[in-house]
């Protein structure tokens, strides 16, 4: 038997925040789903680390000292490195494309078969996208979604009929050039469709006072129902964006990753729009593309658009009002 597992350390990997490492941790549960592996579960501890020292540091007090690892509960009914120890198990990493770009799964495959009794550890940011699965082997996407949104329902609320809820995730911090347009021009898009419920905005940042202050002074202009919600703990607005009706997101992995796991309306910017320049590595690759295909996945609720919101303008519309 053979397993594999992703390690969220610097001597495996470049760690970063939740969006950019738990793709690395998806991306082995694929695989085993993939190639018949046993996915084994690793703590994300040096996550937890570098969240607290990075965001932690302005008020010591105020963020939640809640792991990941109790929060997400990911690795409920899964095995776990203490359950494999006793086992003598080949050591065999996975290292065949360069950082952040996405495994050949004929090579994959290939590779997997040429080791017996091993246990596989993905390394170098080497991945295998949802996204991908979902293109290429659809039968395995729809077993693999269906098993990532049951293992989340504990995070569930209830919701209020009566108020349609929407959550924007505005990315801010070490990288804040992205325009605001993006947010700016879903607003006055969502204002000109009929409504026959009251509706909210929470705006989610994370920033210097400087950054969170240029999207006060804007946003609170716009729209009388908009909450601002700066520097909060990542727990509390990882549960709201995930029971949000509708979820906007940018050039951030965070409410990627989140609604990839709920059944909320998602309209996001895909890494390159074809208008504002791609997020780092990924301008090496073709246009709404993540790794070899579309970023587009799930598509009844996720709505790939561009910073002024005309890509997929009358879908976004249509959608929404059916929400109203």
């Amino acid at each position: 038997m053979n397993y594999i597992t992703t390690i969220i350390d610097s001597q495996y990997m470049q760690v970063g925040g939740f969006g950019h490492v738990f793709y690395d941790v998806l991306s082995s549960y694929i695989i085993s789903h993939l190639f018949n592996l046993k996915f084994v579960y690793s703590n994300i501890d040096t996550l937890d680390d570098n969240y607290h020292k990075t965001c932690g540091k302005k008020n010591p007090n105020k963020f939640n000292k809640t792991s990941w690892d109790s929060f997400l509960q990911f690795n409920n009914n899964e095995l776990n490195m203490k359950n494999i120890e006793h086992l003598k198990l080949n050591k065999v990493y996975i290292n065949l494309v360069k950082p952040f770009h996405s495994i050949n799964l004929n090579i994959l495959e290939e590779f997997i078969n040429k080791h017996k009794n091993t246990l596989f550890i993905l390394t170098n940011n080497n991945r295998v996208l949802l996204n991908e699965i979902y293109h290429l082997k659809r039968d395995k996407y729809e077993e693999i979604i269906t098993k990532l949104k049951n293992k989340l329902l504990h995070l569930k609320k209830e919701k209020d009929n009566y108020i349609l809820n929407i959550a924007i995730h505005i990315r801010r911090g070490n990288w804040d050039w992205q325009p605001l347009n993006h947010y700016i021009n879903f607003i006055t898009l969502l204002q000109n469709i009929p409504k026959n419920k009251k509706y909210k905005i929470n705006i989610y940042s994370i920033g210097t006072e400087k950054q969170l202050d240029e999207i006060k002074n804007i946003f609170e202009k716009l729209d009388e129902n908009i909450t601002f919600n700066f520097d909060t703990d990542v727990f509390d607005t990882f549960i709201d964006i995930y029971n949000a009706d509708i979820v906007v997101g940018g050039h951030s992995n965070f409410p990627k990753i989140i609604t990839m796991f709920s059944n909320n309306l998602f309209i996001y910017l895909p890494y390159k729009d074809g208008i504002i320049p791609a997020l780092g590595d990924q301008n090496k690759w073709k246009l709404y593309y993540q790794g070899v295909s579309l970023e587009t996945f799930d598509e009844t609720r996720r709505i790939m658009t561009d910073i002024y919101c005309n890509m997929n303008k009358d879908l976004i519309s249509e959608r929404i009002s059916l929400l109203f």
